[in-house]
């Protein structure tokens, strides 16, 4: 892979690769029922189970930038500032995730991946309540592609959406991660774990989930 990195706004054509680059972090190992075509449902489940990730960070993100490369995503940060988001982007991207989400209720596979989504939701929600405060500014969502790792792009990218935040007056944000993430970057980048649970898994070993905090001008 050669070229510049380039850190840009993220428009309404990326969308396709914001789903895709999902799909290959999280859920390019989706399930399938042991049937005929259990390789194309694996792949249908996996692209609509990343298509609802994606919509379900849309609906309350409020600037969002992309590293682009060779004219492809290779990563993306989401961020949020509540005060910002309106019920009608809210009511849009909800009501995009139950159309994609209705025709999985039809598998068991598909069922399967909608009710470990919704844990996980449920998960984060308990730890914001942990946490025991409001913050006015979130990331939703930061990936980087495999194959860009190790080149610098995430560090730009957070970089941004902290530059953003400081001429926005936003002092203190917070993410949610869990252990099928880099979440070592966010301790590097000084932010401070503040909230843990573990969620089981009936594929191995428990995910452990977490809450970090952190200041912009850290």
């Amino acid at each position: 892979m050669g070229g510049t990195v380039c850190i840009r706004r993220l428009k309404r054509a990326d969308y396709s690769e914001m789903v895709d680059l999902i799909r290959r972090t999280w859920y390019a190992d989706a399930p399938g029922d042991q049937e005929v075509g259990h390789d194309m449902q694996c792949r249908n489940i996996a692209w609509r189970l990343a298509a609802i990730d994606a919509q379900d960070c849309l609906s309350r993100a409020t600037y969002a930038a992309v590293a682009e490369r060779d004219g492809h995503v290779i990563g993306m940060i989401l961020g949020s500032n509540p005060k910002r988001t309106t019920r009608m982007q809210l009511l849009r991207h909800r009501l995009r995730q139950l159309r994609l989400g209705l025709p999985m209720l039809a598998s068991r596979a598909g069922r399967n991946g909608l009710c470990e989504q919704l844990a996980l939701l449920c998960t984060d929600r308990m730890l914001a309540r942990d946490a025991g405060k409001d913050y006015p500014a979130e990331i939703a969502l930061f990936l980087v592609a495999p194959e860009a790792r190790g080149l610098g792009v995430g560090g730009q990218l957070f970089d941004r959406m902290l530059d953003r935040f400081r001429t926005s007056g936003i002092r203190e944000y917070f993410l949610f991660t869990d252990t099928s993430c880099n979440y070592g970057f966010y301790e590097y980048k000084g932010l401070r774990r503040v909230a843990s649970r573990s969620l089981p898994s009936e594929h191995g070993e428990a995910l452990e989930c977490f809450l970090y905090e952190g200041n912009v001008d850290n």
